[in-house]
């Protein structure tokens, strides 16, 4: 960010250099005035009362130069008279300064080649006619010797390009800065409001995770609960109970949530109940509702797995298995989970198809989509699909260790 100075201490800052610029141009005048003939005396005597009201009329016109910033067009007019009169060109070139240090590049190149004609014509007049005889005196040099106009002209030519094209540099260096302090302000806002969608997205796949998954058990118990019940099957009470059990699991995976929406991340949230460790958990959630699931989980390290990596894994056989018991209810499952530091993650889960128009029936496939996100950010491998019948998830993962310090 660009620093600059208190408002009041630039106005009065502005207001110095406009008077000190008013004081040089009034006793320029009185230099420039030698080139007009007859103005000043060359003997020593006293100003002649039209030098006098030349003189006066020029600082009235120098008044200009303190709008020099807001009308540009003020001392250039000024400037201009004060040229035609054959005295001085400053006001002149401190106005096309302020005009060309905003103006476009064809237009500033054309104001330049004004300056530098009026200077040249300037030198010519002096060389050729009497207007610049009494200058060259002051000088002391011959009359009609071009070298004083020359020099003043060349050097008020040089600081007219040199002041106006730092001028420009500066302007166009402020442009720019502030060209990026408004595209770090924008970027600023993209990556705050990334930062919002991936936590609401975030929280969205928690949700799914985790409560479709709960609700998803707890609607097929429903299920098995109703039928038991209307057959009088004695395994009525132990569907029940853990129908119940499974609904406070819902209501305490709810409440967690809604803490860490409240409260910011880890607010009355425990990871560690979604390990690795407790995927046999999800097995019987599974056989409690009445679907047959071949388990096969060997998992060796869990202490050494980092918590996005023990968490990924057991989201993972969720969704699958929620996927599966959704799209085909109790059809057989069969699991396997096989994850060492040595070997790293493999999760392989399969169902029978119940057919494809069933398949693409229900759901949004939000949870699958879920799956290959969070093996996205691990930098694993995830096929899913319909292979020989069945439909398969197939996760690869890299061991991710836990951080030491």
């Amino acid at each position: 960010m660009t620093t600059s100075s208190p408002p009041l201490v630039r106005r009065m800052s502005r207001r110095a250099w406009s008077t000190t610029l008013y004081c040089l141009g009034g006793f320029l005048e009185i230099i420039g005035m030698w080139s007009l003939p007859g103005f000043m005396p060359t003997d020593g005597g006293e100003p002649s009362d039209l030098s006098v009201g030349y003189w006066l009329i020029a600082l009235l016109l120098w008044v200009s130069v303190f709008f020099r910033a807001r009308y540009p067009l003020a001392p250039t007019i000024a400037g201009g008279l004060l040229a035609l009169a054959g005295s001085s060109y400053l006001l002149l070139f401190i106005g096309l300064h302020h005009l060309m240090v905003r103006a476009r590049k064809p237009v500033v190149h054309k104001l330049f080649g004004l300056a530098l004609g009026v200077v040249v014509l300037s030198v010519l007049r002096d060389g050729l006619t009497p207007w610049g005889d009494d200058l060259a005196v002051l000088f002391t040099v011959a009359p009609s010797s071009v070298i004083p106009s020359a020099v003043l002209g060349g050097f008020s030519f040089a600081g007219l390009v040199l002041f106006t094209v730092i001028e420009r540099s500066r302007r166009a260096g402020r442009v720019l800065q502030d060209r990026v302090d408004r595209e770090h302000d924008r970027a600023s806002q993209l990556d705050e409001e990334l930062a919002r969608k991936s936590e609401r997205e975030r929280i969205a796949r928690e949700m799914h995770d985790t409560l479709a998954s709960r609700l998803s058990a707890v609607a097929l118990q429903g299920d098995e609960l109703a039928l038991a019940v209307s057959e009088g099957d004695p395994q009525a009470d132990a569907i029940a109970r853990s129908l119940r059990q499974e609904a406070r699991r819902s209501l305490d995976d709810l409440r967690g949530l809604l803490g860490e929406l409240r409260e910011g991340p880890g607010a009355d949230y425990d990871p560690s109940q979604h390990s690795m460790r407790r995927i046999g958990e999800l097995v019987r959630t599974a056989r409690a509702t009445g679907t047959s699931v071949d388990a096969l989980v060997l998992v060796d390290g869990v202490d050494r797995a980092a918590a996005v990596l023990d968490h990924t894994v057991y989201r993972i056989v969720q969704e699958a298995l929620t996927n599966a018991t959704k799209h085909a209810a109790r059809a057989p499952i069969s699991i396997s989970v096989e994850a060492s530091p040595a070997t790293g993650v493999r999760v392989r889960v399969t169902n029978p198809l119940r057919g494809a128009s069933e398949l693409a029936a229900h759901g949004s496939r939000t949870g699958l989509i879920g799956i290959r996100e969070r093996v996205d950010q691990l930098g694993g491998a995830c096929e899913i699909g319909e292979r020989d019948g069945e439909f398969v998830v197939d996760v690869s993962l890299p061991w991710v260790e836990v951080e030491t310090e």
